[in-house]
């Protein structure tokens, strides 16, 4: 019991020195934002996910990240946990933005930080209810934009995959922007979905080289295709 009180004590402490991190760099990066999001995403965004991963002492480990170039791309990766934006906010070297769920804007500073700086947004479920979202996001990865998406659409705590949705996988078609596959693992590890207890670890990132779309035709086949594909391609190296 009185481990289990310390453990719990510690992960106070790691959600404070994340809520002072966050208020920290969310108020920085909406300030900065103001001026060029660019410059707010790999600086103030960046030290935001290194000091919350150094806080709640986590190591990362990446593979493969000379197959991400600062060029239209959209970054798919599996979602294990709250951890997974840290992880890459902290290593990216470009600018990125990312589609979140509608709620994370009522977040104090950081669902404004993420608004004024243009990320995507979209239902719980992850659909594209909102087609001027979908618009929108077209546009700016046409115009040179990494967007990070979770094709799953949901956390997923349990080993594994669970389906793919198919709305990044239209995007990525209607815009004939390649995908890079990143896979993570031990992110479960670190955050159980509903709990509070953040573990100390490792988080391990691979990512794959890009999945070229123009090898799927634009039609609700070709596009299936496209998503059965990267499924395999995630099953296969996890």
């Amino acid at each position: 019991m009185k481990y289990f009180n310390l453990i719990f004590f510690v992960s106070c402490l790691k959600w404070a020195a994340i809520a002072l991190i966050t208020l920290f760099c969310g108020l920085f990066t909406i300030v900065l934002s103001a001026f060029s999001p660019a410059i707010a995403c790999k600086t103030f965004v960046k030290l935001w996910g290194k000091l919350i991963m150094l806080a709640c002492n986590i190591k990362l480990k990446v593979e493969g990240l000379e197959n991400i170039s600062n060029k239209p791309l959209i970054v798919m990766y599996n979602h294990k946990s709250f951890f997974d934006i840290f992880c890459f906010s902290s290593f990216m070297p470009y600018d990125w933005r990312a589609m979140m769920k509608k709620e994370l804007l009522s977040y104090p500073i950081f669902g404004q930080a993420v608004k004024i700086m243009g990320h995507y947004f979209v239902a719980r479920d992850g659909s594209f209810e909102d087609r001027r979202e979908v618009v929108k996001m077209l546009k700016k990865i046409k115009n040179g934009k990494i967007v990070f998406i979770a094709p799953e659409g949901t956390r997923n705590p349990n080993p594994g995959l669970i389906d793919f949705k198919m709305g990044g996988f239209f995007i990525a078609k209607k815009t004939e922007t390649n995908i890079v596959p990143m896979i993570f693992n031990g992110a479960g590890d670190i955050l159980d979905k509903n709990s509070l207890i953040i573990h100390p670890g490792t988080i391990s990132v691979k990512i794959l080289p890009e999945i070229k779309v123009s090898n799927y035709d634009s039609d609700k086949v070709g596009i299936a295709s496209l998503k059965d594909e990267t499924y395999k391609i995630f099953k296969k190296n996890m």
